[in-house]
């Protein structure tokens, strides 16, 4: 498993916070999200990483989408600053908050690592409307759109 390798590469990070930003893929053009064991990339990781803070966040949206948090990259959005969801934690969930927004996004904390497995799934949806031929929908929105829990009660 290439996310265990990855963790026997960096060393001693007891205490720290490591952000998963994967998603557990199958190749083109299925690029299933694919759980062993029902669980998520993030929990893979933090059992691999015991000692560490693991999160998952920045895998629900395309990359040419991450420095528009200010909704300026997405046509017709006039909903003003958008937010990133993000699991894992909660143990220095304020060190992960401040990155997301210095990021320019506003933090939406949806829980412990359990449910990062949500979050690929919803970066499955994402691809699966954004590449074309990717997956089994013939729907195709672009890349260009963000999933944005509008109207929650988030900090900002």
């Amino acid at each position: 498993e290439g996310i265990v390798k990855l963790a026997e590469s960096l060393g001693d990070v007891t205490g720290k916070p490591i952000i998963d930003v994967t998603n557990p893929l199958s190749d083109y053009p299925q690029m299933e999200v694919r759980w062993k064991q029902g669980t998520s990339a993030a929990e893979v990781l933090q059992s691999a990483l015991p000692n560490a803070i693991v999160y998952k966040a920045f895998n629900t949206l395309g990359v040419e989408n991450m420095s528009h948090g200010d909704g300026s990259g997405f046509a017709g959005w006039t909903g003003g600053q958008l937010s990133m969801m993000y699991a894992g934690g909660p143990e220095k969930n304020d060190r992960v908050a401040t990155l997301i927004k210095a990021m320019g996004w506003i933090p939406a904390y949806v829980g412990p690592n359990r449910y990062a497995r949500n979050l690929e799934a919803l970066a499955e949806m994402w691809i699966h409307v954004s590449v074309p031929e990717a997956g089994s929908t013939p729907v195709s929105w672009g890349r260009r759109f963000v999933f944005q829990p509008v109207g929650a009660n988030l900090p900002k």
